[in-house]
């Protein structure tokens, strides 16, 4: 065989046989492949209200609102603004209104957050000793960070009361000025605020606390 001949046949050897080409090939088209499966699931994601790990569903929540806009914390004094959300228990809507008329405490809450979770069954049970007061909470910034979800604590807590579910932007949160979890306000019969706490709240302080709002 001449060396003519030789190189005439590398020169009409089909192309994409040799092992570069086809592994180049190869990989790119994998690279595509798994563009696309990762756009999916961000969009299922996405329609699916972004569950966190325990299956609370974030697009569950309905429409939330506020009768503040401010940023600032609410003060002593002060009335504690109209608002409503859905309700955690399901089927319907939790509104202030609703709660006017009576002593109550409003602890705003975020089911992660340690001292929430210390402060809350502290709170249920303060309400439960005293027939006169009662309790209403809302729930905040759920899947912010890992941790149950608001209905997961509640169970493992064994507790039942109130819950009103802020939504994805905060706007409870934000209306109320919240700074950190739990921000517990007390609240007298006519709504208005008569102290502010933020953190957990030793008992005898809550007792205190307390005395003083069921005494006036």
């Amino acid at each position: 065989m001449t060396n003519a001949s030789a190189s005439k046949r590398k020169r009409t050897r089909p192309a994409g046989s040799g092992g570069a080409p086809r592994g180049r090939s190869s990989t790119t088209t994998w690279v595509a492949i798994g563009s696309v499966v990762v756009v999916l699931v961000l969009a299922a994601m996405l329609l699916s209200g972004g569950e966190d790990a325990g299956g609370f569903s974030q697009a569950a929540v309905g429409e939330v609102s506020i009768d503040r806009d401010a940023t600032t914390t609410l003060e002593p004094g002060e009335m504690v603004p109209a608002f409503s959300a859905p309700s955690l228990a399901g089927g319907g809507t939790l509104a202030w209104e609703d709660f006017v008329g009576r002593p109550t405490i409003l602890a705003i809450w975020a089911p992660w957050c340690p001292h929430c979770q210390v402060e809350l069954p502290r709170l249920a049970a303060a309400v439960e000793a005293r027939p006169d007061l009662q309790i209403v909470t809302i729930t905040t910034a759920y899947g912010a960070q890992p941790g149950p979800t608001p209905q997961e604590y509640l169970d493992d807590e064994g507790l039942s009361f109130p819950v009103a579910v802020d939504d994805i932007e905060g706007t409870l949160s934000s209306g109320f000025g919240v700074q950190g979890f739990p921000t517990t306000y007390f609240v007298d019969a006519s709504g208005a605020i008569t102290q502010v706490t933020s953190g957990e709240i030793e008992p005898a302080q809550l007792d205190a606390i307390l005395a003083d709002l069921l005494s006036r």
